[in-house]
C-alpha cells in the first residue's frame, strides 16, 4: 500500500525564477553579454512540497520531495497505544537537482520483528499492517543551515494527531 500527498507547495515555485529585464537603449535584447549577472536563477527557500509513504509485508518506505536543497532530513515515527514504541530515522538524499531548485530525501525500512534488533535507520519494528498503520503517528524535519526549514506531521485514522502536532509544523493528510 502506497500513499501519496499530492504536491501542495506548487505555488511556491511561481515567481522563484528571476526576470531579467533586458532590453537595451536601443529596444533589442542581448541575451549574451558578457558579465551580465541578471540571468541566474532565484534559489527557492527550503521547504517539503511532498511525502509518499508506503509499505508491503516486508518493508515501509518514506520520500519527501523538497523545493530548493535541505541540508539533512529527519523521520520520527511513534504509536498512539498503551504501550508506545517511538523510532527515529535519518532519511537518505536521493535525486536532486544541480542548481538548487529540489531535492529527494527518503528510506526503506525493512521490517524485524525483535525490538531488541531495531536499529535506527536500518530497520524498522513496525507491522505492515493495517492495524498497526492506523495507531501510527509521524513526522519529516528538513534541516538548512543546521535549523530546521520545514517541518510536516500525520496520523493513522484512530492515533491522536495532537500527540505530535507542533504550532512551527505543517499537519498533512493522506
Amino acid at each position: 500500500m502506497t500513499k501519496y500527498l499530492l504536491p501542495l507547495a506548487a505555488f511556491a515555485l511561481i515567481g522563484c525564477f528571476g526576470e531579467k529585464d533586458c532590453e537595451d537603449t536601443d529596444g533589442t535584447c542581448d541575451t549574451d553579454v558578457p558579465g551580465d549577472t541578471d540571468t541566474a536563477l532565484d534559489i527557492p527557500d527550503t521547504a517539503i512540497d511532498a511525502v509518499t509513504y508506503g509499505y508491503d509485508t516486508v518493508e515501509w518506505t518514506y520520500q519527501a520531495d523538497i523545493i530548493g536543497w535541505g541540508q539533512s532530513a529527519y523521520l520520527t515515527i511513534s504509536q498512539d497505544t498503551t504501550s508506545p514504541w517511538e523510532e527515529e530515522h535519518d532519511l537518505i538524499q536521493g535525486d536532486y537537482d544541480a542548481d538548487g531548485m529540489w531535492d529527494t530525501w527518503g528510506i526503506v525500512l525493512p521490517i524485524t520483528t525483535e525490538w531488541d534488533q531495531q536499529l535506527s535507520g536500518v530497520n524498522t519494528l513496525f507491522a505492515a499492517t493495517t492495524d498497526m498503520e492506523d495507531t501510527m503517528l509521524w513526522r519529516i524535519d528538513v534541516y538548512d543551515a543546521d535549523a530546521i526549514a520545514d517541518c510536516v506531521y500525520w496520523a493513522g485514522a484512530s492515533a491522536d494527531v495532537s500527540l505530535i502536532a507542533d504550532a512551527d509544523c505543517r499537519e498533512i493528510t493522506f
